[in-house]
């Protein structure tokens, strides 16, 4: 279930767990005013499209295709690292 973040003018912000189905909050559960619900960025992400490498291997992947997604993902990992350490540079 997600949690949602509202912002009470009395009380503050405050979380509270409810189902995407469920309406809004209207009314602060501790002093009961009028609340806003607060937009969140979330606790998550969703990848899309197939360019990027997975570390979990598919049951059915040969030997070669799972070094060869070890290997992308090695290299993909030390290229950002070196893009990190150069722009402090």
């Amino acid at each position: 279930m997600p949690v949602y973040e509202y912002m009470c003018p009395e009380c503050g912000e405050f979380e509270k767990e409810q189902r995407m189905s469920d309406p809004p909050l209207e009314t602060c559960p501790h002093c009961g005013k009028p609340v806003v619900r607060q937009v969140g960025g979330g606790g998550g992400f969703i990848r899309k499209g197939g360019n990027w490498v997975s570390k979990m291997p598919s049951p059915g992947d040969s030997a070669k295709k799972a070094a060869d997604r070890f290997m992308k993902q090695t290299v993909g990992e030390v290229a950002e690292d070196l893009a990190k350490h150069s722009k402090k540079n």
